[in-house]
């Protein structure tokens, strides 16, 4: 059974915040914010799709997976040396042989001197000159020799949610890419085990509540009809879970007679010349049932 309360929040519940943003592309470029993870200028609404397409990836970064260390601990390890690039090098050197870019990355902002000292090249390169100072590209792969570059390495991965039996829907180029970018740490939504802003009673007493299920609204008639009265008669379902313990019959809107379940036949006299309409409603209790046609009759 779908059943909605009226009202629906008669008690307080847990309810976290809501975010909301514009989905709409913003006219001319405006109301557009920069994402430093994907280094791209977009609208709010897609801004904040992709951070969701970010936070269901960090969802699947499994906890019991790592060591679960403190943050102190974190930084005790690093400065040990002891953390994720602690058998990373990016160059060497000994007293025959230098090489400070061991991994072939990408080298930017340096400066070009010849080779007068007849120092070897550490690739075996087939020039005169040295390469000095500058920096390392990460994530990129490049020709030692001419430091051309060959290969971009994606820090953000995606792939479709099939891949993490991840269920989803929509347009599968979009809503059901699942993005992880290894530049974010890992992070572990805070846990609530208590909610110390809701009761767990049912509120008692409350006078606002309106049943979910009515009784069948009756079938009605006129049976006949004079000068000064009009009979009308009626028919209804009777249901095991609700019984109808009583009618209410309206006269142009109004409230003229309750009667027992056991009549299905009522009066009503002392009428003057007027048009007059009907109708009846099922009660069970204080629980009333939707009105039921409306018959309408002239008095001459």
């Amino acid at each position: 059974m779908n059943y909605l309360p009226v009202p629906p929040r008669a008690w307080s519940r847990v309810q976290n915040n809501i975010n909301c943003t514009d989905p709409l592309v913003p006219p001319l470029g405006k109301y557009e914010v920069y994402v430093p993870l994907t280094k791209q200028t977009v609208a709010p609404g897609v801004a904040d799709y992709q951070d969701k397409v970010l936070y269901k990836g960090n969802i699947l970064q499994y906890r019991n997976n790592s060591s679960n260390l403190s943050k102190n601990q974190k930084y005790a390890q690093i400065v040990k040396g002891m953390w994720t690039n602690r058998t990373k090098s990016y160059a060497t050197q000994s007293d025959v042989y230098s090489n400070p870019n061991t991994n072939s990355l990408l080298r930017q902002n340096y400066t070009i001197s010849q080779n007068t000292n007849g120092v070897s090249n550490p690739f075996n390169c087939n020039t005169n000159v040295i390469l000095e100072g500058g920096t390392l590209a990460c994530n990129t792969l490049a020709n030692p020799c001419t430091n051309q570059l060959i290969k971009t390495y994606k820090t953000q991965n995606c792939q479709l949610i099939t891949a993490s039996d991840v269920p989803g829907f929509g347009v599968p180029t979009i809503s059901n890419t699942l993005c992880w970018n290894q530049r974010v740490s890992t992070y572990i939504p805070r846990r609530r085990y208590k909610m110390t802003n809701s009761g767990n009673k049912w509120p008692q007493n409350y006078k606002a509540f309106v049943s979910s299920t009515f009784p069948v609204a009756p079938t009605l008639s006129i049976n006949s009809s004079t000068s000064t009265t009009v009979t009308l008669s009626w028919t209804y379902k009777n249901s095991s879970c609700i019984p109808v313990s009583n009618f209410n019959i309206y006269q142009n809107n109004a409230l003229i007679k309750s009667v027992s379940f056991k009549e299905t036949l009522f009066t009503v006299d002392n009428l003057t010349p007027n048009l007059y309409s009907f109708y009846v409603k099922s009660v069970s209790n204080t629980i009333m049932s939707p009105p039921s046609n409306t018959v309408t009759t002239t008095i001459i």
